[in-house]
């Protein structure tokens, strides 16, 4: 299966889909320093400029590919902004379907924040105010216009072996249903109550054994008791995001960060181990762009069960 992934960051989804047996006909990213991750990871080919540019790609992936992933951009529909909506100009969306329409793939898959399929007070029934309305009005209509059989689910990277909550929608189409990824991992408790009743599922991989560090080190911000932060203890690390590597660890942020004597940021290695990617994963460009890439990016194991659930339907059906 060839696949043209657009908004392809340093190549998180790119090294999931190609553990699930998919390979590249061309990955297009617009920032200069995730294309020089790319390349440096030997992922490609890579397509350095804008996904509007459809000859571009075409240039490189050819007329056609059997999947088209999309991670379009998500500050318009993230809780963490000004949750704009479809009128805000970094709307990926239809930029993505002018892509779908050019190269006709028989799959397609995306990824964005589960703040997409959450309605804004202030915008609802506005499709491009609201992005639950946008996702569920505008979204999915237009898939199904394209495609025979359209789905969604959300996801928690944790439930599949990563060690970070990381809850995103994944939107599929095809010409067959999707069926959804098993999870492998879950709560300690719901492990062990599998374990007592049959096949179930491994305990959720901790920030402390990703990292190698006592489980009291393991620190996030944005709860709070008697001025320390809540500490966690035995769990998945909260998101990571791009700012890993800039927020104060000293007041309330929201991201995860080491405690102990001196508390301190996560590093770029400690970041990416949070996100899956491989320990010698290439970075490229200034440091501070290393975090963005880290924190813009799809956890590769996410990306591989979804890659995996499309390749099962497509030799199925």
């Amino acid at each position: 299966m060839r696949c043209v992934e657009l908004f392809a960051g340093a190549g998180g989804a790119a090294l999931g889909l190609e553990a699930a047996g998919i390979e590249h006909a061309a990955l297009c990213e617009w920032d200069t320093h995730a294309c020089a991750t790319l390349r440096a990871a030997g992922l490609g080919p890579v397509v350095e400029g804008d996904v509007r540019e459809l000859d571009a790609i075409e240039a490189v992936a050819g007329p056609s590919c059997d999947l088209l992933w999309s991670s379009f951009p998500c500050q318009a529909f993230s809780t963490a902004g000004k949750r704009l909506g479809a009128s805000d100009d970094r709307n990926g969306w239809p930029w993505t379907v002018d892509a779908l329409d050019r190269f006709r793939p028989r799959w397609f898959l995306a990824e964005n924040v589960r703040g997409l399929i959450t309605h804004s007070t202030e915008g609802h029934p506005d499709p491009f105010q609201c992005p639950a309305c946008y996702f569920h009005g505008v979204i999915l209509p237009q898939l199904r216009a394209r495609f025979a059989h359209v789905g969604w689910w959300l996801l928690d990277a944790a439930d599949y072996g990563v060690p970070q909550h990381r809850r995103r929608v994944i939107i599929w189409a095809g010409p067959a249903p999707v069926k959804a990824p098993r999870p492998t991992h879950g709560d300690p408790a719901a492990a062990r109550q599998g374990a007592l009743f049959g096949p179930g599922v491994l305990p959720w991989v901790t920030m402390a054994e990703a990292l190698g560090v006592p489980v009291d080190f393991c620190a996030r911000t944005g709860a709070w008791d008697k001025g320390r932060p809540v500490l966690v203890v035995s769990g998945p690390s909260p998101t990571v995001t791009i700012e890993a590597g800039r927020a104060d660890p000293s007041i309330s942020t929201g991201v995860p960060f080491i405690d102990g004597p001196e508390r301190r940021r996560l590093t770029v290695a400690e970041a990416a181990r949070l996100q899956d990617f491989p320990a010698r994963h290439p970075w490229q460009g200034p440091e501070g762009k290393h975090y963005s890439q880290i924190g813009n990016a799809v956890p590769p194991k996410l990306a591989e069960v979804v890659g995996r659930a499309v390749m099962q339907a497509e030799a199925t059906r």
